[in-house]
């Protein structure tokens, strides 16, 4: 068993090289294979990971039923294998296929129990995620006071987390809805931080381990 769960970590992290590469369909085959090879040497918290990355790969691919079963799945896994951070990044990922769908009392729900989690898994970087994403439920909703109150939060969680890329994205987010509001000073006065690491893209779940 301990040579088989080896060569699923090496597969699967072939697995994370592929995606990174976005070369989709060779890091989906070797997803595909760690998974069985984790549920062949009985490790339960390996597989989980495992499938949470294969969703993850369908989510980036817009399969979001694929996705969603797949996440799903993990989470229960998760949970069977007492880790409060992998269930709480599935939930959260399902969140993310709701909110593509936007069905948005279902996203919501998802990042609240997200989020519940990730506080009891102390977990302040993947909080401030969730919160950033309850904001841009808000958002859809057209709520932009309560988008504003909680992309505030996400920007004071990420800053206590050190995650400069995370917290001026949050920023550039917040200035859209104080436009957004008619607010052009407010949007004005908002300061990035200084750091030349700023790419402005979201939040990735992560703590699956």
């Amino acid at each position: 068993a301990h040579s088989v769960l080896g060569e699923a970590n090496t597969i699967q992290s072939l697995g994370y090289l592929y995606l990174r590469c976005h070369k989709l369909d060779d890091a989906q085959a070797l997803f595909e294979r760690a998974a069985q090879l984790h549920q062949q040497a009985h490790s339960v918290l390996g597989e989980a990971n495992t499938i949470q990355s294969l969703g993850y790969l369908y989510l980036r691919c817009h399969k979001l039923d694929d996705a969603q079963a797949l996440f799903e799945r993990a989470a229960q896994l998760h949970q069977q294998a007492h880790s409060v951070l992998g269930e709480a990044s599935d939930i959260q990922l399902l969140g993310k296929v709701y909110l593509q769908r936007g069905e948005l009392d279902q996203a919501q729900q998802m990042f609240d129990r997200a989020l519940a989690l990730h506080r009891q898994g102390h977990s302040q970087y993947n909080e401030a995620t969730d919160v950033y994403y309850l904001g841009e439920v808000y958002v859809c909703r057209g709520k932009l006071q309560e988008a504003y109150a909680l992309f505030e939060r996400a920007i004071e969680l990420y800053r206590h987390a050190h995650s400069l890329q995370d917290e001026a994205m949050v920023i550039e987010q917040l200035r859209n809805v104080s436009l957004l509001l008619g607010d052009s000073e407010k949007a004005e006065a908002l300061v990035l931080p200084d750091t030349e690491l700023c790419e402005h893209n979201e939040p990735s779940a992560s703590g699956s381990t």
